[in-house]
């Protein structure tokens, strides 16, 4: 009866803490407006199936399956709540996933700390309030993680299941919907198979490969869409690569995952995050030590997650020399979040093996507090000013109080106006009204010149009999030199009459400057 009610605790705690996932996202999801990747999603869904199977690769220039499951359930209900509810449910399917995996592979106590470390983290909850892929992204990472194991186990008597035809099938399946889904889910599969390499398994290596060929023939309808992508990603201007900013990108992400702090860190760094580092970077210091150390006590279950992670991060490496520094934001590291975790909680648990003997110490105490801490603070912190950037929802009113018929709205950059036709809903037009897929950047980051093309097209969207016009410039023009051409245009042919400051964003009522 023991071993009974211990699992039937289990699956009463992880369903638990599921329930505290849900109370913590659903209010966000609720409440929170929308920025303009999420409105990106909106659009592209809004219109039904087949045209979102039309232009997924076109505009979003993205693996498309996630808009069509999304341009179908949309379908049910169109509000904002309703498509973030299915990054809800993945998420909520990701936290079972991973505390399937964690029995597998840690004593039940350890599971329930690594499950409950998973389903907490602000990381996770970010990404429930996000008409995104990455909550998806997450779920299907843990999902090939264990149909992995299944069809090719690690050890002892699961060894005998890995000769069945199922699993093999299954996890087939898992890695088709992973490509269709997101491109950097292919990362994950290169580490599942970089671990048989690591681990000389030769034989289920082949197995794989065979797998992974089948695989690339059923993705072939996708190969000039990546094409595509690739020539979109890499056609305009490409800053000066170095090798140091990928793997700083990748630690600074890897300590939110780890000890997160802010998810969007702000400039300067807040306290916390600076003590944050340092204190991930004693903990990394001290674990590498002990590792070396006790390196006896490492297993298979450690080496292979410690290879699917560090192959990874090769991948993500060859990423940003393939298609630049905007595509490693932690938004793009979903697929890294699970893998990571686990490879953490494993090697915790090799090199502390025997070293508290089953009695929780005082000094067992400190780094739970610390967690706990780091996640009150970084929860409270995903959205500071209980807004997504942007701020569009009070963008939004703002106009609406106090605008007139006849002052059309100009909202640059072109692509951030899709996010406020979402929450204004008064008697004047949002420009640009196309075109919000065309443009990039066009010289370097912040510079005068990196947004020219741009900022000529806006300007030619602006109605020339309009004596007032509103005008939304986001974070680029709040903080950088990229709109000086914008506002020497401004400065030149309107004067101010009203200046308001939003989380990232500002609005401004301008009248036209008699000639």
């Amino acid at each position: 009866m023991k071993p009974e009610l211990t699992q039937r605790s289990q699956t009463i705690t992880v369903a638990v803490l599921m329930l505290i996932h849900l109370a913590i996202a659903i209010p966000f999801a609720y409440h929170l407006n929308i920025w303009v990747d999420e409105a990106s999603t909106l659009y592209a869904t809004q219109n039904g199936l087949m045209v979102a199977i039309q232009t997924a690769a076109a505009e979003q220039k993205q693996a498309p399956l996630y808009f069509w499951i999304m341009s179908v359930w949309r379908m049910a209900d169109g509000s904002i709540f309703f498509a973030r509810l299915f990054s809800i449910i993945c998420s909520v399917g990701a936290i079972g996933v991973i505390a399937g995996i964690a029995r597998r592979i840690l004593s039940p106590k350890q599971a329930l700390i690594l499950t409950a470390f998973f389903a907490l983290h602000p990381y996770l909850i970010w990404a429930s309030a996000e008409i995104r892929v990455y909550s998806a992204a997450i779920l299907l990472s843990a999902v090939l993680i264990r149909m992995f194991l299944d069809a090719f186990p690690l050890t002892g008597s699961n060894v005998a299941a890995g000769s069945k035809a199922w699993p093999k099938v299954w996890f087939l399946s898992a890695v088709i919907v992973a490509l269709y889904t997101n491109f950097y889910l292919g990362f994950v599969i290169a580490g599942l198979f970089g671990s048989l390499i690591a681990a000389k398994r030769w034989r289920d290596a082949r197995k794989m490969a065979l797998l992974l060929v089948i695989a690339g023939i059923a993705f072939i309808p996708m190969l000039i869409m990546v094409k595509s992508v690739l020539l979109a990603k890499t056609g305009g201007y490409q800053e000066e690569h170095s090798l140091i900013v990928p793997f700083k990108e990748i630690w600074y992400h890897t300590l939110t995952f780890v000890l997160p702090a802010e998810i969007f860190p702000a400039e300067p760094a807040s306290v916390f995050a600076y003590w944050r580092t340092w204190v991930v970077r004693v903990v990394i210091a001290v674990v590498t030590v002990m590792a070396i150390v006790r390196r006896k006590q490492i297993t298979t279950e450690t080496v292979t997650f410690g290879s699917i992670t560090a192959v990874i991060v090769a991948c993500l490496v060859m990423a940003y020399f393939l298609i630049g520094h905007e595509y490693l934001a932690i938004r793009h590291l979903a697929p890294l979040f699970a893998p990571l975790i686990l490879f953490g909680a494993l090697l915790l648990r090799d090199i502390c093996h025997g070293l508290f003997k089953g009695r929780i110490t005082l000094p067992a105490f400190v780094p739970i507090l610390l967690v706990a801490a780091s996640f009150t603070y970084g929860t409270l912190n995903i959205y500071p000013t209980l807004t997504k950037r942007g701020d569009w929802a009070r963008v939004g009113d703002f106009i609406r109080s106090h605008e007139v018929p006849g002052q059309p709205i100009i909202v640059f950059i072109t692509f951030e106006s899709l996010a406020l036709r979402y929450h204004y809903s008064g008697v004047n037009q949002i420009l640009p009204a196309e075109r919000f897929f065309v443009y990039g950047p066009e010289a370097k980051y912040g510079s005068a010149d990196s947004l020219k093309n741009e900022i000529d097209y806006v300007i030619s969207t602006i109605p020339p009999e309009a004596d007032r016009i509103w005008l939304a410039v986001g974070e680029k023009c709040i903080a950088t030199e990229a709109c000086t051409p914008l506002q020497k245009y401004i400065d030149a042919n309107y004067t101010i009459e009203i200046e308001k400051d939003f989380y990232l964003e500002r609005v401004y009522l301008l009248k036209k400057k008699p000639r």
